[in-house]
């Protein structure tokens, strides 16, 4: 090999492994918008769905219990019956949503702790708690466990997909219930936003 080729070779393969450097990393700004995700719904999607969802449920509960004491809730997770994994999201979700109950002014989380322990010591699946009986025995167990509760909080993500010429566009739609333990009533908040993929 001549040396006018392997110098040739050699500048080839140090532009080839340049182009293949690791992937960085920066801080983002909190006044940054988050990236939109490719393919999937993302931290953009989600933060918006719980910013409105939440707040729009919780405004209008404490404007009904101004000076009222601080009413107990416990949240019982996020339910996903959309098409796409939620991944690592689902934690984010749980404690975007659990932190945003505390901070509302009217409300008070019940640790989730002592909500999973409720559950398992009365054998409940979150769905079970629709029968009275059985909102009954699991308000007794947080009870017995010093956490009397008011109010269960249910949240569920949905998607709907809607495919066109070379590009499709997925609604994602996140509900919260929030359900009076001693009567059963409850009020319904939803918050929807759409996303084009191409």
């Amino acid at each position: 090999m001549t040396t006018r080729s392997l110098a040739a070779t050699l500048a080839l393969a140090a532009a080839l492994f340049a182009g293949c450097s690791s992937p960085k990393g920066r801080i983002m700004g909190d006044e940054e918008e988050s990236i939109v995700g490719s393919s999937r719904a993302g931290s953009a999607t989600y933060d918006r769905l719980i910013e409105q969802s939440v707040q729009k449920l919780l405004q209008r509960q404490t404007a009904t219990r101004e000076g009222l004491t601080k009413a107990r809730v416990a949240y019982l997770g996020v339910e996903n019956k959309g098409m796409e994994e939620l991944g690592d999201f689902r934690e984010q979700i749980y404690e975007l949503i659990d932190t945003s109950i505390e901070t509302s002014g009217a409300y008070r989380s019940i640790s989730r702790r002592f909500v999973d322990a409720g559950l398992r010591e009365t054998r409940l699946d979150p769905s079970d708690l629709f029968l009275p009986k059985h909102r009954k025995a699991f308000a007794a167990a947080l009870e017995a466990n010093g956490n009397p509760v008011e109010f269960l909080l249910f949240s569920k993500i949905t998607t709907g997909s809607t495919r066109g010429d070379g590009a499709s566009e997925r609604n994602y739609l996140l509900t919260l219930e929030l359900v009076d333990v001693e009567t059963g009533d409850f009020d319904k908040e939803s918050a929807r936003i759409r996303k084009e993929y191409r």
